[in-house]
């Protein structure tokens, strides 16, 4: 008769037999699922197969209650000879195996690569569960996968043209050719001689040529100017456009003078803007902004004006020259009767 001991441990072993029975079904193909002692542990590789550097993607499920606390292999000396580039944790989507699993299994999936040009294996992880309370983990242990790593280099390539060759040793190249150097010397020279004798003829030149005239006062220089305008006779040959440009160009040389400005460069809007800030009276402003606005449908818009607007005009850059000539400030008033500018 067997004892009551013996039969204890027939039912042990039959329940620890039932605990670590294959899981029917549940390996996927390419992938290789293990089960160990308490607990169930799968594991996958994204290939079997990679050149140096490919990423593999390395899952490791356990089916284990979501609430178990695990202790992963350390990551950062690699496993193996791969390299852990990086890892994340997911419990979606899982589905339980083998009851009891509660809500379904946890999986750790690292992405790892290999930079050495030979065959490769993923060792075996060791991961340790437990509950919550306990005291003494559970061990779950992967098994070794293989990978084949791929040469890159392609099939049917000679073991010459592998090979590592010497560098060559220093080749003699014999006396030094100087003939280049003394060209360059005389290029240099020639180079120099001529600069020399520009500057020379630069300065005899300057020497010998007559004093600048100086330039007249801005004032002076458009009397002069509106002088030699009249005498032309524009108007009296019906020439009104060719009569405003000129006048126009002596208007604006005149305020670029007196103001220190570039206004024979600016557009009618620029110099409107530019008087904003110029400092001169309300009254002045209006008189050239009038002048400009109204001189521009003459010269552009081909716009022919009676007599009383092309007299307006010289009267209107008299008055400006006038008011603004240096050391004479009469009043806009006086300045106008004095004129006999219309309103």
């Amino acid at each position: 008769m067997m004892t009551r001991r013996y039969i204890y441990r027939l039912i042990t072993v039959a329940m620890l037999a039932l605990a670590v029975m294959p899981l029917a079904g549940a390996a996927v193909p390419g992938h290789s699922l293990f089960t160990v002692f308490a607990g169930n542990i799968a594991v996958s590789v994204s290939q079997d197969s990679a050149t140096v550097g490919d990423v593999i993607t390395f899952d490791i499920r356990l089916n284990v209650p979501k609430d178990a606390r695990i202790i992963p292999p350390e990551t950062e000396k690699g496993f193996g000879d791969f390299v852990v580039l990086s890892w994340d944790i997911d419990s979606a989507g899982v589905s339980c195996s083998r009851p009891p699993c509660d809500d379904g299994g946890i999986v750790y999936r690292y992405s790892i690569a290999t930079y050495k040009p030979q065959n490769c294996t993923i060792p075996s992880l060791t991961f340790l569960t437990g509950g919550e309370n306990d005291t003494v983990y559970d061990t779950l242990t992967t098994q070794s996968i293989p990978i084949r790593v791929i040469s890159v280099i392609p099939a049917g390539t000679p073991d010459s043209a592998l090979a590592i060759r010497d560098l060559k040793a220093q080749q003699k190249t014999g006396g030094a050719d100087i003939r280049s150097l003394w060209i360059l010397l005389i290029v240099a020279l020639l180079v120099a001689a001529y600069i020399l004798w520009e500057r020379y003829a630069k300065k005899k030149a300057g020497a010998d040529a007559p004093a600048a005239v100086p330039l007249k006062p801005p004032y002076d220089e458009a009397m002069e100017l509106i002088a030699a305008l009249e005498a032309k006779r524009y108007l009296e040959r019906g020439e009104s456009r060719e009569y405003v440009f000129e006048l126009s160009e002596i208007f604006k040389r005149y305020i670029g003078r007196r103001y220190n400005t570039i206004a024979p460069e600016l557009t009618t809007e620029e110099i409107v803007a530019w008087l904003e800030f110029s400092g001169i009276s309300r009254e002045m402003r209006m008189c050239v902004e009038w002048f400009c606005r109204t001189s521009d449908q003459v010269k552009f818009a081909k716009w022919k004006p009676d007599s009383q607007t092309l007299d307006r005009f010289m009267k209107e850059v008299r008055l400006f020259l006038e008011a603004t000539k240096p050391d004479t400030e009469l009043p806009y008033e006086q300045m106008t009767q004095r004129m006999g500018v219309v309103e």
